[in-house]
């Protein structure tokens, strides 16, 4: 009997698996149709649906696509076209081992960004992938840094924002293939020469070459050592003169100049005015929503909660690799304003739960509305739907973490299909959103609509170059900047806009003022992306705790008051950064 029960189970396993071959099969079939036929408004529904692309495979054919890289490196070849290059078993194109055509970014001149780019990058992949090998990480960092300063040499009119290596770690990681650790050869040969008696030669490396390049070792190589943008770590084993490397090259400029490019002038206003546009969306999609979210924000005027999402993609506050490349999938497929209406999605359908837990705080959250930012700010875990897995596993989901997420799970099918409603709904350059007074002629908002029509057109005058000219040109309108009469009209909390903030402090409301103090320095951060060691960072898991200690124990001041003094430290740093930005 226990034998034919555990012949049932493995049965039933094998059915799971055979199933979710199959769908995944039909559903790469499905592409490779809408590639051939070159039918963007099947690659556009597909992303939508649960599974969107079905795998890496298909995903890595599509990307290059949808961002239409073929019209602006035409110059490069058929070589260049990976979409259509065979693929070999560890995920490489078999054309990688061709000879070094990549392009070297040591040939321009120094960005004056790079310094913190390598802040950044040395900080990197910390949320995902998970548990890598100190030595895997440093390579994926001198990679990561390799390709962001070499965007930046190329296009240096662009600047460089912090949370830009967020975005370029999702194409990274979908590109090129994870290294290896040090293989355990050599230290296998240093154990013996060890037991011999003998001493090993060149730090432990005795008699192996260096390779083809005079480059450290991987088990030498340290943080410190990605400044020198020679392709020195790890450039043997990571192919970057291959095709991969190249189609991720392209993905990363493409992306920089014609759907972040908004993110990349020299000041945020652009982001300004896709912030006011999401207030607009938020307002038309659900209004009690909208109020709710002017009365616990520090700045009424636009929903700064939100700037992290569209700034990075939402790839800064992801937590996981998959959910994120699915809302790739999806944001590539559309004209960028679609960030926007993703994150209004996302606001509508955690509503629910962020109301249930609104009203958990009581008498204290009435009091203090600001202690509800948090809420905001925080996404749910975006849970990447299949066909054959349509919800998630709440109890496996709820694993041990030291930054626990409020939220359950929302599947992501359900939000691309609401985000697709609101944009139909509520078209970004027509009443009530009229996004057109806001958004200039050289935002990726309109310059969308000339890189759809180069894709019919061979000889469109649509190319990287001319995005480059666009770059902080007309991005959004003059007086677009000034406030709408509803927004006048709004309560907000005891905050007032001078030349400089002024904080009201009522006698009997010291927690209220504790509260918002809180909440600016958490604007703060996100207006200047001071992110420190990604999703785990002290400021998320701060925020976490705050949420955790008001919703159960209802203490907030006292709370309040203990954290401000553990964070005053991290505080003073923000506070740098903001005096920066007003001078």
């Amino acid at each position: 009997m226990g034998a034919r029960s555990n012949r049932s189970e493995s049965n039933g396993t094998a059915s799971e698996k055979t199933t979710s071959k199959d769908w995944v099969r039909r559903r790469e079939t499905l592409v490779d149709q809408a590639l051939e036929d070159d039918d963007l408004e099947a690659l556009k529904r597909i992303s939508a649906l649960p599974g969107g692309f079905g795998s890496d495979a298909s995903r890595k054919k599509v990307w290059p696509v949808l961002l239409n890289t073929a019209h602006y490196f035409a110059a490069a070849g058929p070589s260049q076209a990976t979409h259509a290059t065979p693929m070999n078993g560890h995920g490489q194109h078999q054309s990688e081992c061709a000879e070094d055509d990549s392009r070297d970014v040591n040939s321009g001149a120094e960005h004056p960004d790079e310094s913190q780019v390598l802040l950044d990058t040395k900080r990197s992949f910390v949320s995902y992938p998970k548990h890598l090998p100190p030595e895997t990480k440093t390579i994926m960092q001198a990679d990561l840094q390799h390709l962001i300063v070499g965007v930046l040499r190329e296009y240096p009119s662009l600047s460089y924002f912090q949370g830009f290596h967020d975005i370029m770690s999702v194409l990274y990681l979908t590109y090129i293939p994870i290294p290896e650790p040090p293989r355990s050869r050599s230290t296998s040969r240093n154990r013996i020469q060890r037991e011999r008696g003998e001493k090993p030669v060149n730090g432990g490396m005795a008699g192996e070459k260096r390779g083809r390049s005079a480059s450290p070792r991987r088990g030498e190589t340290h943080p410190e050592a990605l400044s020198p943008l020679n392709g020195s770590v790890g450039s043997a084993e990571r192919h970057r003169d291959g095709a991969s490397w190249e189609t991720l090259r392209q993905l990363a400029a493409v992306v920089s100049l014609c759907r972040i490019r908004d993110a990349m002038g020299k000041g945020l206003e652009g982001m300004m005015g896709l912030l006011r546009i999401l207030k607009r969306v938020l307002k038309a999609a659900d209004p009690e929503l909208a109020r709710f979210s002017s009365h616990i924000s520090p700045v009424p005027t636009l929903p700064f909660f939100a700037l992290s999402w569209i700034l990075c993609l939402f790839s800064h506050d992801v937590d996981s690799l998959e959910p994120i490349q699915r809302m790739f999938d999806f944001l590539l497929a559309r004209n960028p304003i679609s960030a926007i209406y993703l994150a209004v999605a996302i606001l509508v359908a955690k509503k629910p739960q962020m109301f249930r837990m609104a009203k958990a705080l009581g008498s204290e959250g009435e009091r203090d509305p600001s202690l509800l930012h948090p809420l905001f700010a925080r996404l749910p875990p975006l849970y990447a739907d299949t066909p054959v897995a349509p919800q998630p596993d709440v109890v496996s989901s709820r694993h041990a973490d030291d930054d626990p997420n409020p939220y359950e799970p929302i599947p992501l099918s359900l939000i691309f299909t609401l985000t697709d409603k609101l944009m139909a709904q509520y078209p970004w350059d027509e009443a009530p959103i009229r996004g057109d007074e806001i958004m200039g002629e050289g935002s990726v908002v309109y310059s969308y609509e000339r890189e759809m029509a180069a894709r019919k057109d061979s000889e469109s005058d649509w190319t990287l170059e001319t995005a480059v000219q666009l770059v902080d040109k007309e991005v959004v309108k003059p007086g677009s900047g000034e406030a709408d009469e509803d927004e006048e009209e709004e309560p907000s909390l005891p905050v007032t806009k001078r030349l400089r903030w002024r904080i009201r402090v009522p006698r009997d409301k010291v927690g209220t003022a504790v509260a918002v103090g809180i909440v600016l320095v958490g604007v703060g951060i996100a207006v200047y992306s001071t992110r420190a060691g990604g999703s785990r960072s002290d400021w998320r898991r701060w925020w976490a705790a705050v949420i955790h200690e008001w919703v159960g124990t209802n203490a907030g001041v006292g709370r309040a008051r203990e954290y401000w003094r553990v964070w005053m430290s991290a505080a003073e740093n923000v506070a740098g950064s903001v005096r920066d930005a007003v001078v």
